[in-house]
């Protein structure tokens, strides 16, 4: 067994229970398949990164079948467990400490303009680290990363206490890794898409993304958010 997991947060992308921020401005239905777009782009880039298990761990515990026919077979697929996203992140860290990989790797599905080479800082910081993070724009994080060494001192204990889905979840995570003895080190800040003016922004990194470099990153989500917008 590859010794590094990237655990990916997933939604089954049903109208109404995904990207809800992003109403009124788009549909349900639109938010919906925005995000199965996001998905999409999200975990084939993640299934290019060498000697790593990409895991999708999804809710609701129903949803396998329908994510599985939309992701393929490529990637292991575990349910969430727990009541907040607090107990959701210790489950799935449990999960792969059971199944004794040595760096664990949570990321959400927000974020598919993320560079995969700073998914490989993490791994290698996590060399000579216990905790890496990567700091998101509205207050939170987009990664969070461990080494199992000294696991049993960090987890559940950083994920208690914190108020999700706030621009406070970062400064309280670090308040919490404070108690503990545990070294931490920083990815590069990155951003994520939950609200109506973060759309724009995504379109026009994707097309300065293509005009600059020269290649296409999250295809299925440019084409279509540039529908999109015309649209609205």
């Amino acid at each position: 067994m590859l010794n590094t997991c990237l655990i990916v947060f997933a939604k089954n992308p049903v109208p109404n229970q995904v990207k809800t921020r992003l109403l009124p401005r788009l549909s349900p239905e639109q938010a919906a398949s925005l995000y199965r777009a996001f998905l999409l782009d999200w975990c084939e880039s993640l299934t290019e990164l060498p000697d790593i298990d990409v895991v999708v761990a999804y809710t609701p515990p129903e949803s396998q079948p329908e994510l599985k026919a939309l992701i393929g077979n490529d990637v292991i697929y575990i349910p969430q467990g727990g009541n907040d996203l607090g107990e959701r992140l210790t489950s799935a860290t449990q999960w792969a400490a059971k199944n004794r990989y040595d760096k664990i790797l949570l990321v959400g599905s927000d974020s598919p303009t993320l560079p995969l080479p700073y998914i490989s800082q993490a791994i290698d910081r996590l060399d000579s680290c216990d905790i890496v993070i990567g700091p998101s724009m509205d207050g939170g994080y987009y990664l969070i990363g461990f080494s199992t060494q000294n696991l049993a001192m960090i987890v559940p204990c950083i994920f208690e206490e914190i108020v999700w889905s706030t621009a406070q979840v970062l400064q309280q995570t670090l308040e919490r890794i404070r108690t503990t003895d545990a070294k931490l080190m920083l990815l590069p800040p990155w951003y994520d898409i939950d609200t109506p003016e973060d759309l724009s922004f995504l379109h026009t990194h994707l097309s300065a993304i293509r005009l600059a470099e020269g290649t296409v990153q999250a295809i299925r989500t440019e084409m279509l958010l540039t529908e999109m917008l015309k649209e609205n």
